[in-house]
């Protein structure tokens, strides 16, 4: 039996993934399939899956910030 990552380990990963320069596009912008690799990557080093329920926390992070940069852009 796998061992499921915490959402508050998820949360932690996602945050400094999206703060990853690698992680963006050659316009400056969130690449979220690289943040969501990067998510599966952290959580596969210490033996831990992903819950299917992080993907609403996913997408709601997600909404957020991308929400947040447009507001910055006005």
């Amino acid at each position: 039996m796998s061992n499921v990552a915490k959402i508050s380990e998820l949360i932690v990963s996602f945050n400094n993934a999206v703060r990853n320069p690698e992680n963006l596009d050659e316009r400056g912008r969130i690449n979220w399939n690289f943040v969501d690799a990067d998510i599966h990557l952290d959580a596969g080093e210490v033996d831990k899956s992903v819950p299917e329920s992080w993907y609403n926390v996913f997408n709601e992070l997600a909404d957020e910030i991308e929400f947040n940069l447009l507001q910055e852009s006005v």
